[in-house]
């Protein structure tokens, strides 16, 4: 996992308040999405760990984040969600995102 995982997002009117601009809330929905795809590419099918049909069944539970705002996403816009894998631990990982639209 030597590059960032890319996840294209479009912004919809249902991740927007009232003026257009996503709601701040809704950038999570997106970061879940990326890591969820990330670790898809990676072989890991949530869906089927959680209903034990693989070796072990295990879950993902985010412990801890940090966010920094820097620009406003709008609807319509294209967004890309990069994961990065920080850290891997014996029961737990730390992953690095960026929400980025174009090169912002």
């Amino acid at each position: 996992m030597t590059s960032p995982h890319a996840f294209p997002v479009r912004v919809y009117y249902e991740d927007t308040d009232f003026s257009g601009v996503v709601y701040h809330a809704s950038y999570l929905r997106f970061m879940e999405r990326g890591r969820t795809e990330m670790l898809r590419s990676h072989g890991i099918d949530q869906g089927a760990v959680l209903a034990g049909e693989v070796k072990e069944r295990f879950g993902f539970a985010v412990r801890a984040m940090t966010i920094d705002f820097l620009k406003p996403a709008r609807m319509d816009d294209l967004l890309t969600i990069e994961t990065d894998v920080v850290e891997i631990g014996g029961a737990s990982m730390e992953l690095a995102q960026r929400v980025k639209r174009g090169e912002e």
